[in-house]
Order: structure tokens, then sequence, then C-alpha cells
């Protein structure tokens, strides 16, 4: 199943004015070149019309700002960061295409250029007292609301700890290395922890936005460890600081958007700090939860409530009590079945409270790690736990990093069962299927800037069914970067028919441009909208270049060619990307009974042929108020619904989704 969601961007607009007022900022400004992210509201001629005034106010600025020296090359040649120096274009036509926060210059100090260009961790108590808001104004997608799997059945959190963290992926803008660590399959798990060995892991904004889109819930790092972490938590301890602590922890949260802490302490204490974890835990969690509505606060099995740093690797006597204190317990790494077996009868109906720590690199453990995580998950599952997977950037650290596409594909192929229901609930859905870096940047299918880039942040809503061995092997969907409609990359769908697997048919839970060689009518590609009455019936129907409804479906499925898709021309000519419009209307009188779309993807019409495309653009949404006035002949007609009553109290994250009677009808729009 493959569902899309809609992506909000929050557009740079520069006026002269504003670069007169504020001259000394526009070489800020300049520096968000680096994330090259795509937008399909701002042009490349808006970036055109403000070329020339931000080089003559650049020329202006360039003597108040002595960090930076702009050369002939167009690069910041000097920085205080080696990792930053050489990497960042002065490119001014991505300036039109860059969103995502504005800097707080003011709350910086004087020259200070790499703070606000990337995310840090609060690496000391003082940093952490002293936190006010953070130095970017932190400007990320709202976490999408879902519906994901069954309320108490077990979930999937993957903990990203690789190679110390704050890697490219800390650049606010992004950066110029589209080979860094990247994660798409976010419909597979249901949180995410960004972990390091700072007192306070920060998540960077690109973590949040991606997973936010995909109803992922982000969270951060509180950790001490060793003798420091002694010397803090008697800090902590002695001055009394256990409500600003955790008042300060909530407050990070609040203003960075992310949703909650996984609490970390690895330091032996004597007995007498059993009272304060556990004032300490129920305080953070008690904050956090009124400062970010929905967060989660998980406790790591690590220390005792006699001091003592002793891992339990399961749910037991000895940690319960912290268990009870918060959103859930993420257990060490080194369990057993039978361990794993009392572990879900302690825990009751909270099984899916309870995160098994895997460890990826299987250090020490009773299970396999690397490509073979899938079964410790599974092994979780059987017992009505969740899974903790730790440190699977593993595939990209260990692996050979030419190959790290088709192996984090490997990596992340499970089984159906370890896998949630993951299902939108509202309308529009959208995506262009961008997974966050690429060789070049597009919009509408022209190359608007040719440097390489990498920003999580751009990442568009990805499909659940992707990889090398779909359709009992038949299929491929991978990511192609060689070419795009909007953003750095596409799908590139492949089907091979199999004599020894002839009821196989190429369906793909997503959408097309037609590969040289692939471009005649037997290699049509056509969406797929697979719906559902409220008495159970299921239909398909096939919008292709002639859409195919089921007969006696009562479905009305028009086609809406206009000069805006100059779609006549396209579809003759075999370099252009093809947009196809349909206006789908449910059968009469069925809008208040509950008719569900439930799936949307894309088949090759032909399944007796090998085919090859790529997916650009996938859009369902209302139709605009025009449309319906001049294609309904029944204004009482409203449309599929994507939730029915049932469903409401499944959903998580936002609220804002119109209630089901005031749901339209859907517009398919596919560009490819």
């Amino acid at each position: 199943m493959f569902w899309v969601a809609p992506e909000y961007f929050d557009h740079i607009v520069i006026s002269p004015r504003c670069l007169k007022d504020h001259m000394p900022d526009v070489a800020y400004q300049a520096l968000r070149t680096s994330a090259i992210l795509k937008s399909n509201h701002l042009r490349a001629r808006r970036a055109q019309k403000l070329q020339g005034t931000l080089s003559a106010v650049l020329d202006t600025t360039r003597r108040r700002l002595p960090l930076l020296r702009f050369g002939a090359c167009d690069r910041v040649s000097q920085t205080t960061d080696s990792n930053l120096r050489g990497k960042i274009p002065m490119d001014f036509k991505s300036i039109a295409l860059t969103t995502r926060p504005r800097l707080r210059r003011e709350c910086v100090p004087s020259g200070d250029i790499i703070s606000l260009l990337a995310i840090a961790p609060l690496k000391t108590l003082e940093e952490l007292l002293n936190f006010k808001e953070p130095l970017q104004e932190c400007s990320v997608e709202p976490l999408r609301r879902l519906k994901r799997g069954k309320p108490d059945g077990p979930k999937i959190l993957f903990c990203h700890d690789m190679m110390g963290g704050y890697l490219e992926d800390r650049f606010v803008y992004g950066s110029m290395k589209p080979d860094s660590y990247r994660f798409h399959h976010w419909q597979q798990i249901d949180s995410f922890v960004y972990f390091s060995h700072h007192m306070v892991t920060i998540p960077p904004l690109g973590w949040i936005s991606a997973g936010h889109k995909h109803g992922v819930k982000v969270l951060g790092t509180f950790i001490v460890e060793s003798d420091p972490g002694k010397a803090i938590l008697k800090e902590i301890k002695e001055g009394e600081l256990v409500s600003k602590v955790a008042s300060q922890l909530a407050l990070v949260a609040e203003k960075y958007c992310f949703d909650g802490w996984l609490i970390n302490i690895e330091s032996e204490m004597d007995a007498t700090f059993g009272p304060f974890f556990t004032d300490f835990l129920k305080s953070v969690t008690e904050e956090t939860h009124k400062s970010v509505p929905g967060s989660l606060v998980i406790w790591y099995d690590s220390v005792l409530q006699d001091g003592k740093l002793i891992w339990q690797n399961e749910l037991n006597a000895n940690n319960s009590h912290f268990f009870d204190l918060c959103d859930g317990i993420f257990l060490n790494y080194g369990w057993t079945d039978e361990m794993l077996e009392r572990s879900a009868t302690l825990a009751g109906d909270r099984k899916s409270d309870v995160y098994v720590g895997i460890d990826v690199f299987a250090r020490n453990t009773k299970y396999a790690g690397g490509f073979e995580t899938c079964k410790a998950v599974e092994q979780a599952h059987k017992h009505g736990l969740s899974a903790a997977i730790f440190a699977a950037g593993w595939v990209f650290e260990t692996q050979d990093q030419n190959k790290f596409v088709e192996n984090q594909y490997k990596f992340w192929d499970f089984p159906q069962q370890c896998c949630p229901e993951w299902r939108v609930t509202s309308l529009p859905i959208s995506t262009s299927f961008c997974q966050g870096y690429g060789k070049r940047l597009y919009d509408s299918g022209e190359v608007v800037a040719e440097a390489p880039w990498f920003n999580l942040s751009a990442q568009q809503l990805q499909p659940r069914d992707q990889g090398l061995s779909l359709c009992n092997g038949c299929a491929s969907a991978t990511v192609y970067t060689d070419e795009a409609f909007n953003g750095g990359g596409c799908l590139n769908l492949k089907f091979t028919p199999s004599k020894e697997k002839e009821g196989v048919r190429g369906y793909f839970s997503y959408t097309f441009k037609p590969l040289p060689g692939y471009t005649t009518i037997t290699h049509d590609t056509a969406v797929v909208l697979k719906t559902r009455d409220a008495e159970g019936g299921e239909h398909e129907l096939l919008l292709g270049a002639c859409p195919i409804v089921p007969k006696d479906s009562g479905y009305n499925v028009k086609r809406d060619i206009d000069d805006r898709d100059d779609n006549a021309r396209n579809e003759r000519d075999e370099s252009s990307w093809i947009t196809r419009r349909y206006t789908v209307e449910e059968p009469e009188g069925a809008s208040g009974s509950g008719v569900m779309l439930e799936e949307v993807g894309a088949c090759f019409v032909n399944g007796s042929v090998p085919n090859s495309c790529l997916l650009g653009e996938l859009i369902v949404k209302r139709p605009d108020i025009k449309v319906i006035r001049d294609d309904q002949s029944h204004s009482s007609n409203e449309g599929l619904d994507y939730l029915s009553a049932g469903d409401a109290s499944g959903d998580e994250g936002d609220s804002t989704a119109e209630p089901k009677d005031k749901r339209s009808k859907v517009v398919e729009k596919t560009t490819v």
C-alpha cells in the first residue's frame, strides 16, 4: 500500500526594501543556497529578478562581514568549520527555491556564522539551564495525521546513532554532499530517536520535518554517562534543579518542534539517588506532556532505584517502577526469548510500551543483526512487544557506500507482519518521491540548479512498497536521480513477467514517464484507485490513456484535458513528462454510505510484456470550485471518504482535518 501526503513550505519572499534596510543579512540569506530545496510556487523567473539586486547588495556587505570572503568562484572560502568550507554555492537562482527557518541574527555572537547554519547539541548543564530559544527560527513540518496500526499493537522505534551524530544532517539548509546517510522507510516505523553522546541531543530539523511528513514522532536524547554524568546528576540533585531541568527539556522540545525524549542515565550513583531518579523522570514526563501534547518520554533500561548501574535486558521488578512513570521503556540489547516472555507478562496491557532494544551491530547478543535484524523484530512482536532498532546506520558505516541505496532497500525489506498499517486520513495528498537529495534540482521537469545537494527537509512522502523484490520478485521500485520532475529524484518502476509466476501482475502502490523503448500504447501506465463501499464491495479503477471502470460500479470518471498541460503534445513527445488529470465521481447516492478510497497506486496496463517508467508526481485532491460547477451534474455528491467514523479514534497528529461529511470528491492528477 502506498499513501502520499502534501508538503507545506514557508516560502522566502525578499523585497528590495528589506534588502536595503538589512543589507548585512542578505549575505546570510545567500548561505541558504546550500539547501537547494524544491518549491512549486517560486520559479526561476523570480530568482532572476532577485539576482541583480542581491549581487549589488552583496558588494556593499562584503566589507561588513570579515568572516566571509565572497570570491570569484562564488563560494564561501573562509569559515571556522573545515567541514563546511567550500561546500556552499553562491547560486542566486537557488535563493528563490530555498525555504525553511529564518535566521535570528540578533541572537548570534558577532561573526558566528556556523551557529546559524547548523543544529548543535547542548553539551553542558549550564547551556541547558540558560536555553531560551533556538538561534534559528524552527519552521518544520507539522506531525501528519494518520491511521497507524492498532493503538495497542507492537511498534517499531528507530534509534539513530551513527558516527557520533551531527554530520551533514546538522546543517539547517542542507549541504552539497548527496551521498550522505538518509532514511526514507518512514512507513515502517512509528517513532524516531536522534541519539548522540552529548548531554542534550537535539534532532536536526531535516529529521524532524521528514519524520513529521510521514506521521512519525521524533525524539531527542538526554544522556549522562560515567564520571562526567555523576557530576551533572549531583549538581542537579544538590542544587534542587529537578523542576528547572525538566521544564528546560520541555522548552527545548517545544521550541525545536520535536516530540519528546529518550532518558538515558548511565552513571552509577548511590542509594540516595533513588528518590531523585523517580522525581526527575516524573517531572520530565509531566513537563514534556504539558508543553508538547502527544509527546513521548521513554526510559532506557540502565540504573535501578538503588542507584546501581545494572542493565536488566527485560522488564522486571527492578525497573518496572520507572516504566510506570513514563510512556515506555527501552530495554537493553542482551535479552533472550525467556526474558521477552517475562517482560510481556509483567507489562500486561502495556506490552507495546516495552521497546525491545535490537543492536544492528549485534554486539554480545543472542540474535543476529545486520541484514537479519528483522528476525529480532519478529521475535519481539511475537510477544506483543515493540522493537527499538539501534544503529541502523550500520548499513552506511560498515558496508560499501557505493551500494548504499541497494543495501538500504535490502535492510528495510521487513516481512509484512512486521510493518504497521499506514493510512492517510485526509485530502489532499501529493508527492514527487524526492528523498531529500539529488545530482541537480528540478522544477516541473526542468533543471533549475545544477549543483548536487542533500537536505532531508526537502524529502517528500515516500511509498511503503519499494525495493528490488516486489511482486514476487518480478518488479522493482527504486529511487532514480538522473532525472526528476520536482526536487532531486523520482521512482523507477520495472516489471518483467515470469512464466513461473504467471499469476503475478505488476502492481505498485505509487505513480510516470516512459523510458526509451517503452513508449507505445502497449506499455501504457495507469493510476489505480481501489475503493470499498459500506457493504464491503471492492472496485478497481484504472486511470490510463483510456480510463477503465468496472461495469455497473456506478463510478463516473472524466479525463480533464486543457491547454495548461498540453497533453496532446506531451503524449506524442517521448522526451516529455505527461500530465493526466481525472475527476472521479462516486456512485449516485453513495456519499452518505461511507465509500472509502483504500489504495492509490500504479500499474502497467499490459502485464504480459516487460515495462519501465519514471514516476514524477502524484496528487489526489478536491477539485477547484470551478471544476465542480462545470463537471458536477448533482451537487449533493460529496465524494470519496478517507476516514470512517470508526477510524477516528486511532489517528494521531494533525487534528484540523475536515469532518467526514464535508469531504469533497477526489481528483486524481498524475504527472509523469
